[in-house]
């Protein structure tokens, strides 16, 4: 009897740490388009440490972003993990509209070999409803391709959603603007939706728009409900970088965000 009850002691902590290791995986990762998550991620993607602060919606506004065209300056936008990218800019080089835009400098040299890297603004908000829409725009002004998986994307990512019942810590969608045309990794707790498996376009802006409560609805089943705060990151990026002849570099603007009613959107070209 001793025996029996050890082994089901020694089972029931395999197991504990298992479920350990599949929660900080998924606290590691971010992504997807299939019909069902990917049992195993395969790769690093933006990171989820929190140095940001989330916001409550805006008084009076739909839009729940708030310094949605950088015009007051960085905050509340915000960097994850400084130390290791460099943080976005406040630029008055390009907008696409007012004076002031967010420039995401990406500087990599050949030589560098990485797993990932992302140069992005994050910024966090607790709506009390899931939003329906994100748009904006971006501006590519300089792209060196130093590597095949380099891109452009937005990511939408709700913590603590207590209507889905898979397990993980955070659920994510993310949207490919330019740069890939394929799945980069798999990743369990997130689906890719692409917007395009084109090249950037340089020296114009550039409109998108995507409905995200119908892909969290169509990806996950439902739309997210009682999470604690959703995190939204504009991005660019490379993934499994080797060596090669030529740098990753790339200047990147966002400006004229916006996430909220789609009636209500303003970015309508």
């Amino acid at each position: 009897m001793v025996w029996r009850k050890t082994f089901r002691l020694a089972l029931l902590a395999i197991a504990g740490l298992a479920l350990l290791s599949l929660a900080a995986a998924c606290e590691e990762e971010d992504e997807g388009p299939t019909t069902t998550p990917a049992a195993t991620s395969a790769a690093t993607s933006t990171p989820l440490a929190s140095e940001c602060v989330p916001q409550e919606p805006p008084e009076g506004q739909a839009n729940l972003f708030h310094n949605p065209g950088l015009e007051s300056g960085r905050e509340p936008w915000c960097s994850l993990h400084p130390e290791q990218v460099p943080p976005f800019e406040v630029s008055q080089d390009f907008a696409q509209s007012g004076e002031s835009s967010a420039l995401l400098r990406m500087r990599v040299p050949a030589e560098e070999v990485g797993k990932a890297k992302v140069f992005y603004l994050v910024q966090e908000v607790t709506p009390e409803e899931f939003p329906e829409l994100i748009s904006g725009y971006y501006r590519v002004e300089s792209w060196s391709k130093g590597t095949p998986k380099q891109y452009l994307q937005f990511v939408v990512i709700a913590f603590d959603v207590v209507n889905l019942e898979a397990g993980y810590p955070n659920y994510q969608m993310r949207y490919p603007l330019a740069g890939i045309s394929e799945e980069p990794f798999n990743i369990a707790n997130a689906f890719f939706v692409f917007l395009t498996k084109e090249e950037p376009r340089t020296g114009e802006w550039i409109y998108f728009e995507r409905n995200i409560k119908e892909d969290f609805e169509q990806f996950w089943g439902v739309a997210p409900e009682g999470f604690s705060k959703l995190r939204v990151l504009f991005e660019v990026r490379y993934d499994d970088k080797q060596a090669g002849t030529t740098p990753a570099e790339a200047d990147v603007y966002y400006d004229s965000l916006y996430m909220g009613p789609a009636s209500e959107n303003p970015n309508n070209p």
